[in-house]
């Protein structure tokens, strides 16, 4: 692996694993359908557009096939025990996981999910290569200077990659009762409390929630001891992982006690 500035890069190449789908089912069979409808539709669209047509499709499937394979890299949900006291596996992948992560960090990618997530992503450029067409026009290019040609491409190609962070939510696990509790304490301490997120950290995602042991019972003397913690993951622009922050809770989980930034090389629990 690499680490640049704290941020994690796996260089080794990923295992393909011999079933075919891992995270896919039914609805998701329904989706690929849809898409693959609404591909067709707007490569239709593009092709009375312009003679390019061919090119642009082609060119936003390569783009798509980039981005699913970054995703591999950027959106991590590592293996977890948060209300999954046994152990679950955590994953890879955006805005579809395709890859099975255990606890040693080994990845498996499942074919089938990995396509899905390609098509979903190619759908999204496609419609989104549709959208600044029909913005361009409006804004008539051809007939604007340079400055504002490059004003628009600021503010509607990347400005809205670079805040998806702030709309929408990253890959992690899904809590339940008192975990559930315990997450949401700490990721508002994050916020709130510590201000972790601002114009930097635009958002924390779950990596899990673990539990102290401690002995003798809860009263007064021992509220402002530790009892749980809390590993939260941070995502700046671009969604690119910044950094882990570990949160530890008091006894009764509501007050945090105190918040420990990591590199994403290091883990939050010790001896992990």
């Amino acid at each position: 692996m690499i680490y640049l500035q704290g941020v994690e890069f796996v260089t080794e190449l990923p295992e393909w694993s011999r079933e075919l789908v891992s995270f896919a089912s039914w609805p998701e069979a329904a989706l690929a359908g849809v898409s693959l409808l609404l591909v067709f539709l707007v490569s239709v669209w593009w092709r009375q557009q312009t003679r390019q047509w061919f090119r642009i499709t082609v060119g936003l499937a390569l783009i798509s096939l980039v981005m699913c394979i970054a995703s591999f890299y950027l959106f991590e949900a590592p293996a977890y025990r948060a209300s999954c006291p046994q152990g679950c596996p955590g994953w890879r992948g955006y805005p579809r996981p395709f890859a099975t992560v255990d606890f040693a960090g080994n990845a498996v990618i499942t074919p089938l999910d990995f396509a899905l997530n390609w098509l979903v992503l190619w759908l999204l450029w496609l419609v989104a290569s549709v959208v600044w067409t029909i913005l361009a026009v409006a804004f008539r290019w051809p007939e604007r200077p340079r400055r504002l040609r490059l004003l628009f491409v600021l503010v509607f190609g990347v400005l809205p990659w670079a805040l998806l962070p702030r709309f929408i939510e990253p890959p992690q696990p899904n809590p339940q009762g008192e975990d559930l509790r315990l997450a949401t304490n700490a990721r508002r301490s994050a916020e709130f409390t510590y201000r972790i997120t601002g114009l930097w950290v635009h958002r924390l995602a779950l990596e899990d929630v673990r539990h102290l042991e401690a002995a003798g019972e809860f009263d007064i003397d021992t509220v402002n001891e530790v009892g749980s913690q809390v590993c939260l993951r941070g995502y700046t622009f671009f969604y690119i992982p910044w950094r882990r922050y570990r949160i530890d809770l008091n006894r009764s989980g509501v007050t945090a006690l105190s918040l420990t930034q990591l590199p994403l090389d290091t883990p939050c629990w010790e001896g992990q």
